[in-house]
């Protein structure tokens, strides 16, 4: 953003604080999984619809809120479409940003009754999908990351699969300790680490982070992208509990996602395969973790009900995609 642009949005935005925020009509909005404060503010005077991201943050470093500043402009520039970022005000902890509504991916799709429009979606969404990982990577600034730079193997250890066994295993579904479980646990950190992770990897790109507007699909909560293997996201997308996509398009959209992405790849469709159902199962226990940890911890029941869709999902991947590759975690969790 050039200082011209910013002293714009800062003297715009000081005209609104001082002529209109008293005639705002401010609603909270209540997120998923975040503790940050989101207000859609309605100022009916100019008919302008802003977002405000309250999140105040007291470290000295990167921060949330910078990764979400320098990532979301990072991607605007890339033409991919993300909220537009007007002002941030560090010190405040406040962001203002374009509002997108209130309707989400998953309540837009239906594979059941309303198939065709529900294949449109996913469509546009992975054409996202392509640009965010391959152009997104471009002029990136890991240094912005604020929650890791890559996605690699301690992160993969301590962030999904001891966040899965602590908090789905230990003390969801309180089962003993297990020390074996760890030989899986590593084999997969080390198979995932040694996929090339030179790609813009979001971290979170399931359907409740895809907003629709006017049609439109946006990709939202975008502050924790790193440098990572392009499967992630993809599985993420593909065996995300909130929409159940059926098998038969869980692999269509596979198959249409590599031969569109081959070409930025080093490596053959076989190979691609392995790796989507690695890293698929890097996301899957992160799921069952951190819904585990929302249900009983953060007091939001409402994700509990997800629990057993990603359990059957998590059951096809280690019973015909990697069958008995991780026996340990299969039998512990299955029989």
């Amino acid at each position: 953003m050039s200082l011209l642009t910013f002293l714009y949005y800062r003297l715009f935005f000081d005209f609104i604080y001082v002529f209109f925020m008293g005639k705002a009509l401010i609603k909270p909005i209540f997120p998923d999984g975040s503790s940050r404060r989101f207000y859609r503010i309605s100022f009916q005077d100019i008919n302008k619809t802003l977002l405000l991201i309250h999140n105040p943050c007291s470290c000295k470093g990167i921060n949330e809120n910078d990764s979400y500043w320098y990532i979301g402009r990072h991607l605007y520039e890339k033409s991919i479409p993300v909220p537009k970022l007007y002002l941030y005000e560090r010190k405040k902890g406040l962001i203002w940003a374009e509002e997108l509504g209130d309707i989400h991916l998953q309540e837009t799709v239906d594979f059941r009754n309303n198939l065709n429009a529900s294949i449109g979606y996913y469509e546009k969404v992975l054409n996202i999908l392509i640009r965010l990982c391959v152009e997104g990577k471009k002029g990136f600034d890991p240094r912005y990351c604020y929650d890791t730079k890559y996605y690699d193997f301690e992160f993969i250890v301590k962030r999904e699969l001891f966040y899965f066994y602590r908090e789905y295993l230990l003390f969801y579904k309180k089962r003993y300790h297990c020390s074996e479980i760890k030989k899986d646990f590593f084999k997969l950190a080390h198979t995932v680490s040694q996929i090339p992770n030179n790609f813009l990897m979001h971290r979170d790109f399931q359907s409740r982070n895809i907003m629709i507007k006017e049609g439109k699909p946006y990709v939202i909560d975008f502050q924790g992208a790193r440098f990572g293997p392009p499967t992630y996201d993809l599985a993420s997308l593909l065996i995300d509990p909130y929409v159940c996509i059926p098998e038969e398009y869980q692999l269509r959209f596979l198959n249409n996602f590599f031969l569109d992405i081959r070409k930025y790849l080093s490596y053959c469709w076989e190979e691609f395969l392995e790796f989507f159902w690695h890293t698929a199962l890097c996301r899957n226990l992160q799921i069952l973790g951190a819904f585990s940890y929302l249900s009983l911890k953060k007091g939001k029941p409402q994700f509990e009900k997800f629990i057993q869709p990603a359990l059957n999902q998590l059951k096809k991947i280690l019973t015909v995609y990697l069958k008995g590759k991780y026996a340990i975690l299969e039998h512990m969790l299955f029989y």
